[in-house]
């Protein structure tokens, strides 16, 4: 699975967070293995961000890893780190 990339990007950008219990922490390692598999960029530990809508790939992930109460997609216009993002996502 990978986040398919439009013909012109909207200049938001995708942010999932989570916080999966102690408890989950083979699946909270999974899941975090998964984002970066389709194509996210780790922010923080628990923090990755995309330029693209992924929303139905971030549904599947939550559902499949049972983990959706855990796991939060905010959409936002800017981030203070954009220039090294555009850097590595390759846009304008």
């Amino acid at each position: 699975m990978l986040i398919p990339k439009p013909a012109r990007w909207d200049r938001k950008w995708r942010i999932v967070i989570f916080d999966i219990p102690e408890y989950l922490k083979s699946t909270r390692d999974i899941m975090r293995a998964r984002l970066k598999q389709i194509g996210m960029i780790e922010l923080q530990k628990s923090v990755f961000v995309h330029p693209y809508p992924c929303e139905k790939e971030i549904e599947f992930l939550t559902e499949f890893y049972e983990v959706k109460p855990h796991v939060r997609l905010i959409i936002a216009e800017s981030i203070d780190s954009e220039f090294h993002l555009k850097t590595k996502f390759k846009l304008p």
